[in-house]
């Protein structure tokens, strides 16, 4: 039964979770390129982003939950909470391109606080993760010199 499950981790999971690693880290820069054609060509683009973001956001999850399936993400110290602010970050870039999408599709603001209200979000989110690594640190601080 254990070779069983440590199969179906390695042919399934651990498979996908190489792809969701891959578009984790590219997320952020192809995003980035949506704004950056939104603010240019003033056309509004797609934003399932956050369809996608979601799901990855799923099994980074699942890797950070299930002590069996994070065995080897554990192994690379950094990689669950760098893939967390990724994830983040990249949340954080989706909602500026619904808001961006809102200023080219209906035109309920001007392109100034189209832009204003996107690094609002960016700024609150970023704020918000900073908040809550404050609170869960990745790394516990001891004090060594504490007798």
């Amino acid at each position: 039964m254990k070779v069983l499950k440590w199969l179906l981790a390695i042919v399934f999971y651990h498979s996908f979770m190489l792809g969701v690693i891959i578009i984790t880290l590219f997320m952020p820069f192809m995003i980035y390129g949506d704004i950056k054609n939104l603010l240019i060509n003033e056309v509004p683009v797609a934003s399932g982003g956050v369809i996608v973001l979601s799901l990855l956001a799923f099994f980074i999850y699942l890797a950070m939950r299930i002590k069996f399936l994070g065995i080897p993400y554990r192994k690379i110290t950094i990689l669950l909470p760098a893939l967390q602010m990724l994830i983040y970050t990249s949340f954080a870039l989706s909602v500026g391109v619904i808001i961006l999408n809102k200023w080219a599709d209906e035109g309920l603001y001007s392109k100034g606080w189209a832009i204003t209200l996107l690094l609002l979000a960016i700024a609150a989110i970023r704020l918000c993760m900073s908040l809550l690594y404050r609170k869960y640190p990745v790394v516990r601080r001891t004090n060594r010199y504490k007798e």
